[in-house]
């Protein structure tokens, strides 16, 4: 995806070559990488760039730029679709000292437009962990639901937490923002 959504407080553009560092240091960040249990993280500006343009060159996916409006980066999304304009997997993180401000749920919200709108999937599904409550809340705000909890799946703080399967699908996405879908019905 070479465009760019743009939202009231946030972009998600592509990556440019100065965002690696910062993203190199999420990705090694223990907090924010909780479901990734592989220690020590040791991932480099090279080595984020590599596996993002991996990425990015597989059809049906991308991993954006989270960036406020004024210039400040302060993380990224991803999408991954399973079947393609079907269903799709998507993830986010920010920096910490942006969490509670909305960021990641408008983030969220744009790219959720752009894989119901225009992709046209069926089903969108992301990860989260009990340890962080806030990003289940964010999610149910957003209109996903549980799927699925593998019960002290991940290690937070030093405690085993439950890791959450949630989902959202089409039908429900559209009615929760009360959008006419065009393409399944009238």
């Amino acid at each position: 995806m070479r465009e760019t959504l743009r939202g009231n407080r946030v972009l998600l553009r592509p990556i440019k070559e100065d965002d690696y560092e910062y993203l190199a240091g999420l990705k090694n960040n223990m907090y924010t990488q909780a479901w990734n249990q592989r220690l020590p993280p040791n991932y480099t500006a090279e080595k984020i760039k590599k596996r993002f343009q991996e990425a990015n060159d597989k059809p049906n996916s991308a991993i954006l730029a989270v960036e406020t409006l004024d210039g400040a980066l302060i993380g990224n999304i991803n999408y991954s679709e399973g079947v393609p304009r079907f269903d799709a997997t998507l993830g986010i993180v920010t920096g910490k000292e942006h969490w509670g401000k909305g960021l990641a749920e408008e983030a969220q919200e744009l790219l959720l437009e752009f894989l119901f709108v225009e992709r046209g999937v069926q089903v969108v599904r992301l990860w989260t962990q009990t340890g962080f409550p806030w990003a289940a809340k964010a999610a149910e705000k957003l209109g996903f639901k549980l799927m699925i909890r593998f019960r002290e799946n991940t290690i937070i703080d030093g405690q085993v937490r439950d890791s959450l399967y949630m989902d959202i699908l089409r039908e429900e996405y559209f009615k929760s923002r009360n959008l006419k879908d065009n393409v399944l019905g009238p």
